[in-house]
């Protein structure tokens, strides 16, 4: 939830690349335009005649899903969204419990595991209940922090300015959370808040690039498209796959 409200506050800032590939590995010519969230197409355009091209999301490669789902185009789409800051009524539907306790809990998971390794190397405690006191508490402190100046940003109209002193206040007050917890100084609560998130990422990635060396491309497709890119609404459901009652 907290990747997703950056990604969105900070949509405008990112650069959207233009390496785009489709299921064959080959690469789309032209430049990303615009993300039409409804018939689920992503429009390229050539800078040299002009010309536009439309590609379904479904047929893109796992790899240029996955771009899109962090990019510009995907969170702020080309409807004219910024008018309406909770986003268009199509984009309402994406809902952070539509992707399943499942696909949350990969993640979860990894930072919690990197947490504990974190607090057990800058505090000396490995009792796994300190961590997870210590991994519930700050992250619902940055969510707090991350809803409210989210909210800040929507209000004032500030850009990425508030929500970048939102994120140098939460990761200043946080720690004070942690340093109670696992009774040690702020720095070292610091140092824990800081570089469990390096360490959750880290094995985030790793474990997922294992998963797909393990399961196969076919497979690892599969489960990111069912689980969570129709639940956010980056593609529609497969055709191929009857609806239930149907």
């Amino acid at each position: 939830m907290l990747v997703l409200l950056c990604g969105a506050q900070f949509a405008d800032t990112l650069p959207v690349s233009a390496a785009w590939t489709d299921r064959g590995g080959d690469v789309l010519p032209g430049d990303s335009i615009a993300f039409d969230f409804e018939r689920k197409t992503l429009v390229l355009r050539d800078p040299l005649s002009d010309r536009q091209v439309i590609v379904p999301t479904r047929h893109l490669s796992l790899r240029s899903r996955q771009q899109l789902l962090l990019s510009p185009l995907f969170h702020r789409g080309d409807h004219g969204d910024r008018e309406d800051p909770l986003w268009s009524r199509v984009k309402r539907r994406l809902r952070i419990p539509a992707l399943g306790i499942q696909t949350l809990g990969i993640p979860a998971a990894a930072f919690f595991l990197g947490f504990w390794l974190a607090g057990w190397f800058f505090t000396g405690r490995i009792h796994p209940f300190l961590a997870l006191t210590g991994f519930v508490g700050s992250w619902t402190v940055l969510l707090i922090f991350a809803t409210s100046y989210a909210f800040l940003e929507l209000r004032l109209d500030g850009g990425p300015k508030v929500i970048l002193l939102g994120i140098i206040v939460a990761t200043g007050v946080t720690p004070l959370l942690l340093s109670a917890v696992y009774n040690c100084t702020y720095l070292r609560a610091q140092g824990v808040l800081i570089s469990h998130l390096i360490a959750g990422l880290f094995l985030l990635g790793a474990g997922l690039l294992a998963a797909e060396r393990i399961a196969g491309i076919t497979a690892t497709e599969a489960w990111w498209d069912r689980n969570v890119f129709e639940p956010a609404g980056l593609i529609g459901p497969d055709p191929a796959t009857p609806r239930p009652g149907s």
